[in-house]
């Protein structure tokens, strides 16, 4: 059984926490954390320990074990865990278990004290998308966005690994000059909550962990979109490819609402586009233009965009095919892009029947008559060589030894 006891507020090196004590079979005595700025402290929920049963949801559920909170939760929430949000889990994982959930005590008391309205900024299409919808062309101020958070729970790196910390500082740090030229809140939260995540990897839980991370503020954040990746229409073709595998593009539309308390609403935003719509859509907005950020490349130690990694190709792809990539030259190197784009291109085509953005970044470039390989080339002349030495490399290691095959991979390279 997971115990989770003793949450309190503590405040050391100018950071803000809230933290609770863990005993458990699978992870021993450990404390689990929220951190913000001290002069962000007032965002913190410390009554409530609604953001620890959610990030515990998961691995409690992966490895068995039941929960007790010694303290109040949400009434709302424990309901609807017990009643839906663990049927979608189950449905998601097959790897996963329903448990018991208890508590010594349910509240159904607003915990927020303010009207934020937030979303969380990472510079990347879907936040950049979430942004110009809600804050700059919304009129509505009970839905506009007043609040941008940058969250550490697992985009990030593996807990474990010493160079996460720092990448999700230099990140912020090279993020926040747009919140502060629109004049929003940027609020960094810190955590290790993606400790009790590291083997599953963030993709497959991602959806709870950041949930976790904004119920941590109800003290201020009372409705909170959560950008999503693809469209409803992609989600219904495409969702069973991220099965056990990618949760966002599997259950955000229906699993999100089921974590909201009394206090806070979350929304899945953005499900109306596909990623071309979205990239079109934002493309005039000019802001984008300097603070775009999509690069996922773990080898940089920077934070800008690296061009040639998945999601910067996916991106400048679809810039081309609108004919509007000379305009994002300060954010991509474009001469990089151009060095991979032919072979970006092969490998979309030949993932068009099974990956979601494939499919749309073809089908815009075809609407848009750009030039692209045909299925043949990227398949024969250029991706099935590499198949072909693939699979005689892995036949060489059986029929070789090691110290025999690295020398006639030698031999061959100096032919």
């Amino acid at each position: 059984m997971i115990v989770l006891t003793n949450i309190r507020a503590t405040d050391e090196n100018n950071q803000a926490s809230v933290i609770a004590d863990i005993k458990s079979d699978s992870f021993g005595d450990d404390k689990i954390w929220f951190s913000v700025p001290v002069k962000q402290q007032h965002y913190l929920t410390v009554n409530r320990y609604d953001a620890f049963l959610v990030a515990l949801l998961y691995p409690a559920m992966r490895y068995g074990e039941d929960i007790h909170i010694a303290g109040a939760i949400s009434k709302k929430l424990h309901r609807n865990i017990l009643t839906y949000v663990q049927a979608v889990l189950t449905a998601y994982s097959p790897s996963l278990k329903r448990i018991k959930i208890t508590a010594d005590s349910f509240s159904e008391e607003k915990t927020v004290t303010a009207a934020g309205i937030g979303t969380g900024f990472s510079g990347g299409v879907d936040s950049f998308c979430t942004i110009y919808d809600h804050f700059v062309l919304e009129k509505d101020e009970r839905c506009r966005i007043n609040t941008l958070i940058f969250l550490n729970v697992g985009s990030h790196g593996l807990y474990s690994n010493p160079d996460t910390e720092n990448k999700f500082l230099k990140r912020y740090e090279y993020l926040h000059e747009f919140p502060k030229s629109v004049n929003l809140a940027f609020i960094k939260v810190n955590s290790n909550i993606h400790k009790f995540h590291e083997e599953f990897g963030h993709q497959k839980t991602c959806t709870l962990t950041t949930a976790s991370g904004i119920l941590a503020l109800q003290g201020t954040i009372s409705k909170y979109y959560i950008s999503s990746a693809i469209s409803y229409s992609e989600m219904m073709s495409f969702g069973k490819f991220s099965k056990d595998f990618d949760i966002t593009e599997y259950s955000d539309p229906y699993l999100l609402p089921l974590l909201g308390t009394e206090s806070i609403e979350f929304i899945a935003d953005g499900q109306q586009y596909s990623r071309t719509e979205k990239t079109i859509h934002i493309a005039e907005y000019e802001p984008v233009k300097k603070y775009l950020n999509v690069c996922i490349n773990g080898e940089r130690l920077d934070a800008g965009n690296c061009s040639f990694c998945p999601k910067c190709l996916r991106t400048i792809m679809t810039l081309e095919s609108a004919g509007v990539l000379a305009e994002f030259q300060d954010v991509f190197d474009i001469s990089i892009y151009r060095e991979h784009a032919f072979r970006y291109q092969c490998l979309q085509l030949l993932k068009y029947k099974t990956d979601v953005f494939a499919k749309d970044n073809i089908d815009f470039a075809r609407g848009n008559g750009k030039w692209l390989p045909s299925y043949f080339v990227a398949a024969v002349l250029f991706c099935m060589p590499r198949m072909i030495m693939t699979g005689m490399r892995r036949v060489g290691r059986k029929l070789l030894d090691m110290e025999k095959y690295n020398k006639l991979k030698h031999w061959l390279r100096h032919r």
